[in-house]
């Protein structure tokens, strides 16, 4: 029965191997650019996200409390957004069917994503947990690391993106994010220092402390997953 399918398919095609093979990776092209595609808008909701957190920072460090919980529930409903497609992408990948990208790949660089979007909104929840004020130049700090957060994701999208259509440009991209990681971790390790010379009550530096975390592990996660998109267009780019 597979064979008979298989011949008429082909005799459909002008018979023979070729075209038939030509046929499938036409196929699987056309599923990955439709899966990679919406990958590209995923991360736009994910750098979404961090943008509204940069909001979130900012207004904490004005000492705009009215604001913080409404900004921290906005970022809830994004992140209930970006799950559903998330899972809707999971699903197409579930079904099967030929990529010349590994599924499993796929699969992780939307999970990597998530995680982004995940810490983004953990770290407004921390903002909002106790309001206390912090030292000018700790303000200034936390402003310039979700700053850098926002940057570091933004460059990642654009890497993202880049998989289905450039995949040199790809990898370009990917070692830019390292080096915004790498600026986001001398901003953290002056804010981690900044911390230990704060007088300030138990409660409140563990706060602050869950919150400067979270921020660092934001731009961790992007060099994780530019790694990540590093290592796939690498491969397949040995394949075209």
């Amino acid at each position: 029965m597979a064979r008979s399918r298989l011949k008429s398919l082909r005799q459909t095609l002008g018979g023979g191997e070729t075209s038939l093979e030509g046929a499938i990776d036409a196929m699987g092209k056309e599923r990955e650019a439709q899966v990679l595609e919406r990958i590209g808008l995923f991360s736009d909701q994910v750098v979404v996200m961090v943008e509204k957190l940069q909001d979130v920072v900012g207004r904490f460090v004005a000492d705009r409390y009215e604001e913080l919980d409404e900004s921290a529930k906005e970022l809830d409903a994004l992140e209930s957004e970006a799950d559903n497609t998330k899972e809707a992408i999971l699903d197409r990948l579930s079904l099967g069917g030929v990529f010349p990208m590994h599924r499993a790949d796929l699969a992780r660089l939307v999970g990597s994503m998530d995680g982004i979007a995940n810490l983004a909104a953990g770290a407004a929840d921390r903002i909002v947990m106790r309001k206390f004020s912090l030292p000018e130049n700790m303000n200034h700090l936390l402003v310039a690391l979700a700053r850098t957060d926002l940057e570091a994701v933004e460059t990642l999208r654009q890497a993202v993106v880049a998989m289905g259509s450039d995949l040199k440009e790809a990898i370009m991209l990917a070692s830019k994010v390292d080096k915004i990681e790498s600026k986001a971790d001398d901003i953290f390790a002056e804010l981690y220092r900044s911390m230990f010379e704060f007088d300030t009550d138990y409660k409140t530096f563990h706060q602050l402390k869950a919150i400067i975390e979270r921020l660092e592990f934001i731009a961790d996660r992007c060099s994780q997953n530019a790694e990540l998109v590093r290592h796939m267009a690498l491969e397949y780019l040995e394949n075209e």
